[in-house]
């Protein structure tokens, strides 16, 4: 998707003033001027950098990261399957969809820990390995030692729906 500057543009001028705020008052609040403001949302590039615009953002209770897949900026990532191993615990695997192995490691931690899920030896640091399923190799995968996280499985505290049942 081609990045579109003037849709930026409009939908920035939108929420201004559906909420009601100036230009001026918007540039007070972030430190940028007025006439900065007005050239950004008719259209003209503007002369401030990043952090003005974050903070224009956050004034205008504008979710940044989807503005700028919105506008073409930011393309959707994909979620992969990642099979994650948690090194020093009683079970072994966990089968998680996430966008990358940092995301999928921290759900998975996060799920273990506050569900004492399974039973860790604190005397060692908190490790686990992640890696990337391939969707040819499935058959490789061993439910038999392994702990699905999905929604409708959900018993305790769920990352994908973020509830807790744990104690119901």
């Amino acid at each position: 998707m081609k990045f579109d500057y003037l849709k930026l543009a409009e939908i920035i001028k939108t929420r201004r003033n559906e909420l009601g705020i100036s230009t001026r008052k918007l540039a007070e609040k972030i430190g940028i001027s007025h006439a900065e403001i007005s050239r950004f949302e008719n259209g003209l590039k503007p002369s401030f950098y990043f952090i003005p615009f974050v903070k224009m953002c956050n004034e205008l209770d504008l979710d940044l990261e989807a503005l700028l897949k919105m506008v073409g900026l930011l393309e959707e990532k994909p979620e992969k399957k990642y099979v994650v191993k948690v090194v020093n615990a009683d079970e072994d695997f966990f089968e998680i969809s996430a966008k990358n192995e940092f995301e999928a490691a921290e759900i998975v931690a996060k799920f273990v820990i506050q569900n004492e899920i399974v039973d860790l030896d604190f005397e060692e640091d908190f490790e686990v390995e992640v890696e990337e399923v391939d969707d040819t190799e499935d058959e490789e995968f061993n439910p038999d030692y392994s702990v699905k996280v999905n929604c409708e499985d959900c018993e305790y505290y769920c990352p994908y729906c973020c509830e807790c049942t744990f104690g119901e």
